[in-house]
C-alpha cells in the first residue's frame, strides 16, 4: 500500500515516511529515504554564527579547512558540510580566530531534511508569498 503525505514540515517527514520526494518550483528535484538524502549533504554540519556583516569573511577564512567540504552563507550564519564531526569544531574555531571573525556561536550537528532542502534548491523555505 503507499499514501501520499504532502507538508512542508520536513520534521514530520522524517519522522513518517519509507520514501521523501522534495519539490521546488513544480518539479521534482531529489527522492530517496531520508537517510540517504541527508547523508547527501554530508556527514556533520559546523554552523557558524557571527557578527552582522561578516559572514562573507568567515567563508573564506575556513575555505582552507581540509576538514570542510561545502560552506553556504544565510545572513549572519555560515552552515560547513564537514568530515571528521567533531574534529572540524577545532580547525575550524582556529580559522575564524585567525581572520579575525566575531564568532557569536559554533554548533556541530548532523544534517535535516530542512539542510536537504536548502541544499538542493539554492535557497531559503518562503515564509509568505504576500
Amino acid at each position: 500500500m503507499t499514501i501520499f503525505l504532502t507538508t512542508q514540515y520536513l520534521e514530520e517527514a522524517d519522522s513518517l515516511a519509507h520514501r521523501v520526494g522534495i519539490i521546488s518550483q513544480g518539479r521534482l528535484v531529489a527522492e530517496g529515504t531520508p537517510a540517504e538524502l541527508k547523508r547527501s549533504v554530508g556527514s556533520d554540519l559546523v554552523i557558524a554564527t557571527v557578527a552582522t556583516g561578516s559572514a562573507q569573511a568567515a567563508a573564506q577564512a575556513v575555505q582552507g579547512v581540509d576538514e570542510v567540504t561545502r560552506v553556504e552563507v544565510s545572513d549572519d550564519e555560515v552552515v560547513m558540510a564537514v568530515t571528521h564531526g567533531a574534529r572540524a569544531v577545532s580547525p575550524v574555531a582556529v580559522a575564524l580566530a585567525e581572520a579575525g571573525v566575531d564568532v557569536e556561536g559554533l554548533t556541530l550537528r548532523t544534517p535535516t531534511l530542512d539542510d536537504v532542502f536548502l541544499h538542493i534548491t539554492g535557497g531559503r523555505l518562503k515564509e509568505d508569498a504576500a
